[in-house]
Parts: C-alpha cells; sequence; structure tokens
C-alpha cells in the first residue's frame, strides 16, 4: 500500500496521520479531509480568550471542518510563533504585534511571515483611574503603580508604546504586569494608581465600575498627535457615552486594529473556508460575544475604501479575499 502523510494538529504539538490508497488500482482522486483549526487567544478572561471560544465553536458548528478549538495563549509573542511554526492555525493579534513580527522589530528577533485572515476589529484602548484620584493627563502616570497587563501580552506592549510616546518609559512608572482581572481588582483595592484596559465591554472593567467609581485619564490631543504618529497602527478615537458605568460623556481616546492572523503559508482553500465561514456568521458571533460589533463597521467602511481596511497590519491571506470578494464587500 502507499502511505500518503497527513498534518493533522492535536494540542499544540504536531502529529502525523496517515490515510491509504490501493496501489493496485488506478488513482482515484479522495474527499479532500476537513481541515483542523486551532486558535491561539489571549489570557484567561480577556476579550481575545472569549472571541476566540465563539468563533471556535461557529468552526465546528458549520460543519466544514474536522475540529476547531481555542486555547489561552500567554501574549503575542507566543501566538506568532505558534502560527508561524503550525502549532496553530489562527491567532489574535493587535496590530501592533503584526507590523512588528512582520519586520522582526523587538520583542521579534527575526521577520515572521504573517497574513491577516479575518480583522478582530477596532479596539478602545485607555488608561482607568478611580474617580478620586489626581491623575488627570497621561502625563500624571508618571511615578504612579500602572497595572500594564499580564508580562509578554499586547497590553504590555500597547503600554510601552503609548508611554513612550509621550516621553515616558517603564523606568518612569512603576509597572504592575497583572492580567485584566488582578489589575481592576488590584486599582479597586488601591494597590494600582491606573490600569490600562481596552476591548469593550471587558468583563473585568464592568466588574470595577459596578464595584468602585472610576473614570477613564483624559488623552490631550498632543498626547494623540505623539501616539498616532509612534507605530502606524493607532488611531484618533471615540470612547463612547456609557461604554462603561459611570461614563457619562464622549471622550477622546485611542483605538487599536486587531485580527486573526495566519502563516503566509496557510493553505489557501482553508483561510477560504475560515473568512467564508466567519463573514457568514458574524451577526450570530455578535450576539455571543459583543466585541465582534466593531468589525460590522470595518466591514462597512472596506465596502467603500476597499481592502486596505481589512488589513490589519498585514495584508490580507489570498483565501480570504476570495472570501470577501464573495460576499461583495471588496473587489
Amino acid at each position: 500500500m502507499l502511505r500518503l502523510p497527513r498534518v493533522k494538529y492535536i494540542g499544540f504539538a504536531l502529529v502525523l496521520a496517515a490515510v491509504s490508497a490501493t496501489a493496485a488500482k488506478p488513482f482515484q482522486a479522495h474527499a479532500q479531509t476537513k481541515p483542523d483549526v486551532r486558535i491561539a487567544t489571549g489570557t484567561a478572561g480577556g476579550a481575545y480568550y472569549a472571541m476566540g471560544a465563539v468563533f471556535a465553536d461557529t468552526l465546528q458548528r458549520s460543519g466544514k471542518f474536522g475540529s476547531a478549538t481555542s486555547e489561552a495563549a500567554s501574549g503575542g509573542i507566543e501566538s506568532a510563533r505558534l502560527v508561524v511554526s503550525k502549532q496553530a492555525t489562527l491567532a489574535a493579534m493587535d496590530a501592533n504585534w503584526v507590523k512588528n513580527g512582520r519586520l522582526g522589530k523587538p520583542p521579534f528577533d527575526k521577520p515572521l511571515d504573517l497574513v491577516t485572515i479575518v480583522p478582530l476589529g477596532v479596539w478602545q484602548l485607555f488608561f482607568i483611574t478611580l474617580d478620586a484620584s489626581p491623575i488627570r493627563s497621561l502625563d500624571d502616570l508618571k511615578g504612579k503603580r500602572v497595572a500594564v497587563g499580564a508580562k509578554g501580552s499586547g497590553m504590555e506592549a500597547h503600554a510601552r508604546v503609548v508611554l513612550g510616546a509621550i516621553g515616558l518609559s517603564f523606568d518612569d512608572v512603576r509597572p504592575m504586569y497583572l492580567a485584566f482581572g488582578a489589575g481592576a481588582t488590584a486599582l479597586r483595592e488601591g494597590k494600582a494608581d491606573a490600569q490600562l484596559q481596552c476591548c469593550l465591554p471587558q468583563a473585568s472593567l464592568t466588574e470595577l465600575t459596578e464595584l468602585a467609581k472610576a473614570r477613564a485619564v483624559t488623552v490631550g490631543s498632543e498626547h494623540m498627535t505623539k501616539v498616532i504618529a509612534s507605530e502606524g497602527v493607532y488611531s484618533d478615537g471615540i470612547l463612547a457615552k456609557g461604554a462603561f458605568k459611570g461614563h457619562e460623556q464622549d471622550t477622546r481616546t485611542i483605538e487599536i486594529l486587531n485580527a486573526f492572523v495566519g502563516s503566509a503559508t496557510l493553505d489557501e482553500s482553508t483561510a477560504y473556508l475560515i473568512a467564508k465561514t466567519f463573514l457568514e456568521n458574524l451577526d450570530a458571533m455578535t450576539e455571543k460575544s459583543a466585541q465582534y460589533r466593531s468589525v460590522v463597521r470595518l466591514v462597512t467602511e472596506a465596502k467603500q475604501k476597499g481592502v486596505k481596511v481589512l488589513e490589519m497590519g498585514a495584508p490580507l491571506h489570498p483565501g480570504s479575499l476570495r472570501a470577501f470578494k464573495e460576499a461583495g464587500i471588496v473587489k
């Protein structure tokens, strides 16, 4: 018998399975095996973690995939490496991580061939503090205890870039490497002076603002200009009134692009199926995870402005592009 290797992912280990064909008979095409999809998300309790679970469930229920699972990952560095080493099919990543990975800029030690599979949206990024705090602007963070996210996470990277853009480093603040839930608790209990938050609705922020009176730290025009110019992945946005309890008026905030990324070597038919399933079920996924709402905004913008709107720090995979074209979103 002729034995043909087939690649299958189980956990984050690469396993070789085999299928056979009878050599005595003329060659016949066999039905293509349904692809397996493994999603690397973010720390447990964060937005990526929740969105990955919803998407994996959607892919599995579609019947187009052999299996679809999602698991927590420690941050953008690990997620990118899992994708390029083919231990994961997709990774939830912020556009700054994607861009740095493609360029081989720190914290990556070499260029990574990453592409956008589907966008994850545009999220507000802001520092929050208790209402009685003397912190009124980003400058006031100097010398303060700031929960910047888990070590090696996308949030830590954002904190470094945003603070660096306005002339502050981690040497100028007292960084606390705490994930969303732990950071919010530290702020509420007076063990931290501020926390970097994003990805609304965010469970940790909801709990914080239900138990304590908190407010977002203002981003002035000069600071916003510097942040936007820093990496090319941030934009000037609005933290809408009612975004969290006690937030009573629209305020200026930083926005960041996000995506499910993959390797450029991902099979085109697999990328197509993933993107097609994503688009077909976007409304239903939004009902289960409200963070998907901003993807609807991006899809609408792409119809007017073209494919660049969908490129979250990296070009769109050809298979994904095919799905977006078939859906009438881009030409």
